[in-house]
This record gives C-alpha cells, structure tokens and sequence, in this order.
C-alpha cells in the first residue's frame, strides 16, 4: 500500500491518474482510515486541478462530489487540500466562465453550494475564489455568498493596491469586495441586512479613508433605510456633513430631491465642482446634462456633455450610451458650451446642511490671527473657539447653524454676518463715561448700573481717556483669572 507522500509524489510528477487509481484501490480497501482517505483526497485534487486547467466542468464537478464524500476529511485537519481545491475552483471561474456564457449564474451557484458546507479562514484561496465570483456583480446569490464567505476573513494583503504593468494604481480587493457586497444588497433591498452590515463599512472608512467609494455606498445604504425624503436626510445630512469636500456625498444628496429639482441640481453642481479628478465625475456631468436638458439650457447641458466626452476619450473608455445619443442630436452642434452656474448652489447646498442644525447668534470678542482662531460667544454663559472660512474681527456678529458632537464640541455647518439684535442677554451696545486711574492700563466703563471691564488693549486701541463719553458693544464673557462671568468691553465710539 502506498502513503500520502508516495501518491503527492506520482502527482508531481505527472501521473496523476496512475496516482488517484493506486489511492483508491487503498481507499476501497480501508474505507474508514484517516490516511488512506488524505491519499485520495491529495489525488482528488490534482485530479481537479487537471479539470480546472482544461475547463473540464463536468469531471471537474464529479471529482469535487468525490471528495466531498471522504468522511474523514476535516477542514481543520486537512485545510490545505480544501484551501487548495477552492483555489482551482476560483480559477476556472476566472479563466473559463465568461460574461458572455448563458450559464454563468448557474455554475455559479453550483460550486457555491458545493463550497458552503465549509468554514474557510483567511487564505490565498479564499481571497482568489473572492475575486474570481465578484466580476459576476448581477449573480442573484451575491448576498449569501458574501453572507458565507466573511469579508472578516480579507487578508492584509487584500487592503494593498495592485499596480497593473501600466503603473496604474487599481482598487483593492477589499474596497472591491466592499463595495460590491454594498451593491448587492441594494439590490437585494433587505433592510435588515443592510442595518447589519453598516457597522462593518463604518469601520472601513474609518480605518481606511483613502478609500473612496465606501463612503458613498454607505450613504446609499443609509438612503435605502429611509422609508421617504424626510426620513432619508436625518440619516444622510449627519453623514455629508462630515464629508462636504467629497463629491460622491453630493451626489449622494443628490438622490434624496428626485421631486425637488432646484436641490437636485445644486447638490449635484456643488459635486462637480469639489476638487475630484475627472475620471470619477462621469455620471455628475451626465445628470447635470439630463437636468439641463429637460429645463432645455442646451448651452449649460452641452459643457457638462462635453466634459464627459473629453474624460472618457483621454481613458480610452467607451462612452455611456447617454452621451452617445445626446452627441447626435442636432441642438449639441448649435450650442455654445456655458459652464457658469445658473443657481447659487452654494447658498442652497448650505441651506441643506442647516436642516436639523441648532442656529444661534454670536459674537466674536477676540481674534487669534496666528492660528486662525477666533474667541466667540453664542449664549448666556455659553463660549467656544473656533476656525471661522472667513475673516472675522471683534465685534463681528454672527448667525451660526451648528451641532454637537458626543463631547459637547460645536461643530459649525454655517455662518452668516448680521446686525447685532437688540434683544440679546449676553451682547448690546450701550452708552456710558470711561472711568481709568492715571497708574492703571485698564479702565472701567460706567454705563447705568453696569460696570464693564475695558482691556488695556482696547484702552491704547480707542486712545481712551478717564471721562470720555463713548458707545461700546459689550459682551458677557469669561474671565478666567478670576472664573467668573463679566461684562467686557470689545470696542469703542467716542
């Protein structure tokens, strides 16, 4: 009798038949041993790596039934045969099922309802079965197979880019994977399911936000949670919020005003003009296009059209079917492309984010100019500092949307310059005489019962003088030295 290394050996060889004939003969004389069933087991997969080689699906699908039926075979004892004949599996998936063959969904299907019975770990094999199934998107099981094959189980190796022999940087097997699991249960529509996978691509992006388009799909999935619009934007503006610079969360946005065409349009124009390269902004000019179009702005559609045209030219791609129509109709050769906006988008887009925002009025008493800080107060007692998109000084007021994070920090989503009103409890311009010692840089401001504390910087800023009637906007801020709340001084009229 031989051993598992005397029929390996033949394998190697190449007498693979001659190999599988001696184990079985072994097997049929001792059915029940362990060793003799790994002899035919490691015959049984040269056997069906021969099947995978020549595209043999029928012998290919009996000798992995044959090796399904050797009993005491185990995926923990025995993972290298299983891993290794999954891997063959996946290559004459990859090599021998095209788009074009009628019956790819049900070889599909076939080998994946050989395949589940089994719990693979992380593997080589595992990754390629992975890649191999995932170039057939539109397969009905796309769910459970992903449901069966555990993106837990993705490799280090499968978060590395692949570089192709053009130096081109291609997307890695688990954004792929990610983004293909997202797909498929869009498709699939099963709410519970989506609810469950979300937590799995928030950890994604978090961990890798150099991937781009988890973060879209995520947003998708997030929109099919939402039973109308109103429902869809409580669970998208928090999201795009974090994500204003990205198109993709635009375009997203986009999707949530399908009966509100004025957002449409300035969710998906405030997408195109984010600084994204022009290769993922094909299907943002093809809906500004098709927008345009129908409110007949042929010049604004015609810019959007040709963008895309220019893009898919310099790639080498074939035009989407949209552009290829729209280039033979006879108003694209009379019109002049127009790139300008025909909406304020931004005020729009902005207007969005607000939606759900707390809204406030504040005043700014101090202006850090070396990092950009500025010292505000929004509130009876209430102070924060914070990066403002535009310059600020103090005095200046403020309307301000915002929201909080977990910790209690304000993050603001929009801010506006106003008029100070006149009904606040923590700012107001008042009337009064400046009260300062001749040994002190400080002085007082005496106005009514208030006494307000006039800095040493405002003192030499204003010039001001003991007795000098003037007119100051005066906040209620907080003193640190003495951790109090004070009125203070932040500028003067004399």
């Amino acid at each position: 009798m031989a051993n598992v290394r005397d029929i390996t050996t033949k394998c190697k060889e190449g007498q693979v038949q001659e190999a599988y004939d001696i184990a079985k003969a072994d097997f049929v004389a001792m059915p029940t041993d362990v060793w003799k069933q790994r002899e035919l087991g490691w015959a049984l997969y040269y056997m069906i790596k021969a099947d995978s080689e020549k595209g043999d699906y029928t012998k290919l699908l009996g000798h992995i039934d044959e090796l399904k039926s050797l009993s005491q075979l185990t995926l923990t004892n025995d993972n290298m045969i299983f891993d290794n004949v999954q891997f063959q599996i996946a290559n004459y998936i990859r090599v021998h099922i095209p788009f074009t063959d009628i019956e790819a969904s049900t070889k599909l299907s076939t080998f994946f309802l050989k395949l589940k019975d089994y719990n693979f770990k992380s593997s080589v094999g595992h990754s390629y079965l992975l890649q191999s199934f995932l170039k057939f998107g539109n397969w009905p099981e796309m769910p459970d197979f992903f449901d069966w094959w555990n993106l837990d189980n993705l490799t280090s190796g499968d978060y590395t880019p692949y570089v192709n022999q053009k130096g081109q940087k291609m997307m890695t097997l688990a954004e792929r994977a990610f983004i293909a699991n997202s797909k498929a249960l869009l498709k699939l529509n099963d709410l519970g399911r989506i609810e469950e996978f979300l937590p799995k691509l928030d950890i994604l992006m978090n961990n890798h936000k150099e991937m781009m388009y988890p973060g879209y799909f995520y947003g998708k999935l997030l929109l099919a949670l939402g039973s109308n619009s109103d429902e869809a934007l409580k669970v998208i503006i928090p999201f795009v919020r974090k994500k204003t610079t990205e198109f993709w969360a635009w375009q997203l946005l986009s999707d949530v005003f399908t009966d509100d065409e004025e957002k449409q349009l300035a969710c998906l124009l405030r997408a195109v003009h984010c600084r994204t390269k022009e290769t993922f902004l094909g299907k943002v000019h093809i809906k500004l296009a098709n927008l345009y179009i129908k409110r007949r702005q042929f010049n604004s559609a015609r810019y959007h059209i040709d963008a895309v045209i220019r893009c898919y030219v310099s790639q080498g791609w074939r035009l989407p079917t949209e552009i290829d129509c729209w280039i033979h109709q006879p108003w694209l050769n009379s019109t002049i492309p127009d790139g300008n906006a025909p909406i304020d988008y931004m005020s729009i887009t902005n207007d969005i984010l607000c939606n759900g925002a707390e809204e406030c009025i504040a005043v700014v008493t101090y202006v850090d100019q070396t990092n950009h800080k500025a010292f505000i107060i929004y509130g009876k007692e209430k102070r924060t500092v914070q990066k403002l998109r535009f310059r600020v000084q103090a005095g200046s007021t403020l309307k301000l949307h915002y929201i909080t994070d977990s910790e209690g920090r304000m993050k603001i989503i929009s801010s506006t310059r106003l008029q100070l009103p006149s009904n606040l409890n923590y700012a107001k311009y008042v009337e009064g005489k400046i009260d300062k010692r001749d040994d002190k840089e400080f002085a007082f401001l005496k106005s009514d019962s208030i006494s307000c504390f006039v800095s040493p910087n405002i003192v030499k800023k204003y010039d001001l003088k003991n007795g000098d009637n003037i007119r100051s906007l005066i906040i209620y801020d907080y003193d640190k030295k003495k951790d109090m709340w004070n009125w203070v001084c932040v500028n003067a009229k004399k």
